[in-house]
């Protein structure tokens, strides 16, 4: 029989390196930022993809051999040998880095201490799921251990892959002929690919965290690499003449996903269908056509270098890129990252001669048995499970100092509200919340709603502060402008955004005739006015800042504003709006924490500038409403010349652009006019002589 068919590893293919290849300098092109890879991303599907490839064949021939038998100690062992120690040693230098690279005390440091020991039990893509907004959140720069997430995915399919490949023996009885053993592991699989991409389509857009992290909707991927791996030599002998042809069209299709695909498309879902199966006619292709130009290529010498590097180089990479950022401030330096890349590239040459193969070729000491080196696995997991603990303690010992009292309080100072109060705009709403998004007395008649996305949600301890002897109701969604027929005309379109509204309105309704008065609206209204932010880490459409988008935007919030604000007035409460807060560039407390000074504040211009047009907007549309005011915010964060990111010894922002809860207090006092306007005597024409300011720039 011809083992270039039969066994992926019992034979060493140098164009599979190549692939790898691929894979890996898609990857870190796209972390660094490097222009011409906005789908970089995609090469995390390519490495599942030879996994199913290679494993499968590999278990498949091994249980062919022992009469349906895996042994999975070995198997397990060799798994150890080959990925345990390079990532032990990542780990390890990483958290030693963190300890003294990251801002004292901060959430960062803390942070990294939890992914390490995720990281020592396989279950970094639990963590992020539950921890994150997702792969594409500006934020996973701070999260250095991000990129194992993939690996905890693998690590997860080796360890049930050959069970699978053992129930199915275990069920074949005594039918356990090549050719009928390969046609039933091939359907298996086949059921496999169908239900895991399935489930990948139908959570993508409703839940992409689920969906972007977890095994089961990343099965299919492994399933179409193991099912080519299976297809046997009459297969790709019939293929042969075809070969050439498949692998471009398989090589076009994984260049197009890596230049054409961006964050912006929801991902994995359908459209991963390019990349994956591009990858499976890539290998057919390969493999059908031993002599072929592609095969040619990919086994060239710099292709192969750098593929037989592939997994060092990717342990290497993210946690360099992400700790020089962090300490940039967010900055993204393609430069620097350039040099941090090839840095990243020594390195992982270094562990491979040193570490990664000899321990995998040679087994020196205890790697040589399969009991030993099992043993050894479980040390090093232990071992990564005590160094994220020694970082915890390292960080909480920080915490303890007073010199770090102001960056442990900001990352915690938020509203009481904020987990429970704030909807996720991309599920489903079900019923609103309702007494336990209700502050004080005769919660079943509030006199206050609260109404906007999580910047009405950071202003919650404001009106708790102003009025603590009065119900006040927080409605909020994130990333949902309070203006009806609005939602749709905004950057990041949510589906249950006009839902949301359209509710909060008969909500108003409903309360009003028990007792509502006054309704307090705010939001991130340069965000819906496609303002350009000015966070050095934010992602933004690159429509985002076009003039003409913009005034067009403009005129329809305006309008569609407007008629909120008339149906409010019909609905008999006042409404007090507040202008948008300043921003930051930098992520203050990681600023601050790095001692950066006033490089942390930003010039009074540039905030002018950021929300100059959307309060002038606010402005026209409030004045015209007798029931409605506009309080002015800014110049509670800003004197004539600068906007601040700490006063009296505080931190004034959780991120660069969300207010603490001691900011929010601070504001209590600075809008008690305002405060005191919205439950004060039946509504009359009252303009704040800002708010008259405004409206005539």
């Amino acid at each position: 029989m011809n083992t270039t068919f039969q066994s992926a590893e019992r034979k060493y293919r140098p164009d599979i390196d190549g692939l790898r290849a691929i894979a890996i300098i898609s990857v870190i092109a796209y972390h660094a930022g490097m222009p011409g890879f906005s789908g970089g991303f995609v090469g995390v599907d390519i490495f599942f993809v030879i996994s199913g490839f290679l494993i499968t064949a590999l278990l498949f021939n091994e249980a062919m051999a022992a009469g349906g038998r895996v042994h999975l100690g070995a198997f397990y062992a060799r798994r150890v040998r080959r990925l345990m120690p390079a990532g032990l040693l990542v780990v390890a230098v990483t958290l030693l880095l963190g300890a003294f690279v990251l801002s004292p005390a901060s959430d960062e440091q803390r942070n990294l201490a939890r992914m390490a020991i995720a990281y020592s039990y396989f279950g970094s893509n639990f963590y992020f799921f539950r921890t994150t907004g997702g792969y594409f959140d500006a934020p996973s720069f701070s999260l250095p251990l991000l990129h194992t997430w993939s690996l905890a995915v693998e690590e997860q399919y080796y360890l049930i892959w050959p069970l699978i490949t053992v129930l199915i023996f275990r069920l074949a009885g005594g039918q356990r002929t090549e050719r009928f053993m390969r046609t039933r592991s091939m359907w298996v699989l086949g059921a496999l690919l169908i239900a895991s991409l399935a489930l990948s389509i139908g959570t993508t857009r409703a839940h992409q965290n689920f969906a972007f992290f977890l095994l089961p909707t990343r099965v299919w991927e492994f399933a179409i690499g193991g099912i080519i791996g299976l297809a046997g030599m009459t297969f790709y002998s019939r293929l042969r003449r075809w070969g050439e042809g498949l692998a471009i069209v398989g090589l076009v299709l994984v260049i197009y996903s890596i230049v054409a695909l961006d964050h912006n498309i929801p991902f994995p879902g359908w459209i991963a269908i390019l990349p994956v199966f591009g990858t499976a006619l890539l290998i057919v292709g390969l493999t059908a056509n031993e002599g072929g130009q592609v095969r040619r290529l990919l086994s060239s010498r710099p292709m192969v270098f750098i593929g037989l590097l592939s997994y060092s180089w990717y342990l290497w990479h993210w946690p360099l890129l992400s700790l020089y950022r962090m300490h940039n401030l967010g900055v993204q330096d393609v430069t620097a990252n350039a040099l941090i890349v090839v840095i990243a590239l020594v390195l992982a040459w270094l562990t491979y001669i040193l570490v990664e193969h000899p321990i995998r070729a040679r087994r020196p000491g205890p790697f040589r048995g399969v009991r030993s080196t099992l043993f050894i696995g479980l040390g090093m997991m232990l071992a990564s499970l005590l160094m994220g603990n020694m970082l915890k303690w390292w960080r909480d010992y920080q915490a303890g100092l007073e010199q770090h009292q102001a960056i442990v309080m900001a990352r915690s100072d938020v509203s009481p509200y904020r987990k429970t109060c704030t909807l996720n705009a991309f599920k489903p709403i079900g019923e609103l919340p309702t007494e336990e998004c209700m502050h004080g007395p005769d919660k079943k008649r509030p006199k206050i709603l609260l109404w906007g996305d999580s910047h009405a949600d950071h202003v919650m301890p404001m009106l708790m502060e102003a009025f603590p002897d009065v119900a006040v109701y927080q409605l909020t969604m994130m990333g949902c402008p309070p203006a009806i027929g609005y939602e749709a005309h905004v950057p990041a379109t949510s589906p249950y955004c006009a839902e949301f509204n359209q509710r909060v309105l008969q909500k108003i309704q409903e309360l009003q005739k028990d007792g509502l008065q006054g309704v307090v609206i705010s939001a991130r209204w340069p965000i819906y006015l496609w303002e350009r932010s000015i966070s050095v880490s934010e992602k933004q459409l690159d429509t985002v800042g076009d003039p003409q988008k913009m005034a067009t935007a403009r005129t329809e919030m305006q309008a569609r504003f407007d008629a909120t604000l008339t149906a409010l007035e019909r609905a008999g409460v006042r409404v007090l709006v507040l202008t948008p807060n300043p921003e930051m560039i930098y992520l203050p407390h990681l600023c601050i924490g790095l001692g950066k000074g006033s490089l942390c504040d930003v010039p009074r211009a540039v905030i002018d500038t950021l929300l100059g047009n959307a309060m002038a907007a606010l402005a026209e549309v409030v004045s015209r409403h007798p029931n409605a005011r506009l309080a002015q915010i800014i110049d509670f964060f800003c004197d004539e010349q600068t906007c601040f990111a700490k006063r009296d010894g505080k931190i004034l922002y959780i991120d660069e652009n969300h207010l603490t809860a001691t900011a929010a207090i601070g504001l209590a006092e600075f809008l008690r006019a305002d405060l005191d306007w919205l439950l004060g005597q039946p509504a009359v024409a009252i303009q704040s002589e800002s708010t008259a300011k405004t409206a005539e720039r």
